[in-house]
């Protein structure tokens, strides 16, 4: 196999330490996530509950500031509290928001621009958890634009009603404020990271667990029908495996996991997924590739870890079952087909690749 054959745009996770290897690079190609926004999933329930928020500590302020003949003020803050409360109610009926999270923040910036004007200082305190609430609501790179918008406007207007000593001490602190949010969130996002490699990884050789690889043979099997492109899988395990363990130890034998991972990722295309079924046994899942290519590419394969140095000066030899998916396969059915095809080359004597058996005529 070569690298370049097909190639991908990856998105990377934060890493555990130093840089991912190469099996979560890969994996994350069929992530629904953006890695570069932690709240991705609960976004809309996160906007629900802000929501329910502000019109409960708005209304208060709506009702003042119209008793007190504030007009103006009281009829923006009105428009937020609607605003905030139509997309409330369409989510708790598990609908879209009709309105866009980041049009929300026109209303808001509407009233604080009318309270700096009409209740001075008060009114730029107002700043703080509208920045907040766009961190909260939008991804990172719109929330930091919207922040640095109501910072700058914000900024001007207090040096227009407030004179200079306030405003640099405002415009110094809101960007505190939108820094250290950031900073936060750039937490968040290690901590994502780690939490998904965790998740989804056998921590011995960095494959893909078998639970990942449940969705993801899924999802390529969607991909597939959707596309009308093949998609094959090779079944890969390690010929007389227990030998080693029981002739080297058990520390030779995870050496020897590892490696292998390793040489095939190494040797595999960034597309491509590696799994471990369990034990010695993998599971190589090949998008876009037909099952007489992924014999030819498992034959190479083979080669390659027979020729290379996992186990000192004794040879590591594996046996390999090809199976491309079928019209009418499941995801088990596949990985059946594969599993038996290896079983095929277990008994013709291993270190072998065998495809999956044609279908009989019906």
């Amino acid at each position: 196999m070569t690298r370049g054959r097909a190639g991908a745009t990856i998105a990377a996770v934060a890493p555990l330490s130093g840089r991912l290897p190469k099996p979560i690079e890969r994996g994350l190609l069929f992530s629904r996530s953006a890695p570069d926004d932690p709240l991705p999933d609960p976004r809309d329930r996160l906007m629900a509950a802000l929501s329910v928020v502000g019109v409960v500590f708005l209304v208060p302020f709506a009702l003042h500031d119209f008793l007190k003949g504030r007009y103006p003020l009281a009829a923006a803050i009105v428009v937020v509290v609607v605003t905030l409360a139509i997309d409330a109610v369409a989510i708790h009926r598990r609908k879209s928001p009709p309105i866009p999270y980041a049009l929300l923040l026109i209303p808001m910036a509407a009233a604080i621009t009318i309270s700096l004007r009409t209740q001075g200082v008060i009114g730029a305190f107002w700043c703080y958890p509208v920045v907040l609430f766009c961190f909260f609501v939008l991804p990172r790179w719109p929330a930091n634009l919207c922040s640095i918008a109501l910072l700058v406007d914000a900024t001007l207007m207090v040096h227009r009603y407030l004179g200079m000593r306030i405003t640099v001490r405002f415009c110094v602190s809101l960007a505190m404020t939108i820094v250290i949010i950031n900073i936060i969130q750039g937490i968040i996002r290690d901590l994502q990271g780690r939490l998904l490699v965790l998740a989804i990884t056998d921590p011995l050789t960095g494959a893909f667990n078998r639970r990942h690889m449940d969705g993801r043979l899924t999802e390529a099997i969607q991909i597939a029908r959707r596309s009308g492109r093949p998609v094959s899988a090779l079944m890969i395990d390690i010929d007389h495996f227990k030998r080693v363990n029981d002739e080297r130890g058990h520390e030779a034998g995870d050496a020897v996991l590892r490696g292998l991972v390793a040489l095939v990722t190494e040797r595999s295309r960034q597309i491509d997924l590696m799994f471990r079924m369990g034990g010695e046994e993998f599971v190589l899942l090949l998008p876009a590739t037909g099952e007489a290519e992924a014999a030819r590419l498992a034959e190479e394969l083979r080669a390659s870890i027979a020729g290379a140095p996992l186990l000192g000066g004794r040879p590591v030899t594996v046996s390999i079952g090809v199976a491309e998916l079928r019209a009418d396969d499941t995801r088990d059915s596949w990985i059946k087909r594969a599993d038996d095809a290896l079983y095929a080359a277990k008994k013709a004597g291993r270190n072998r690749v065998v495809r999956s058996a044609p279908t009989a005529p019906g």
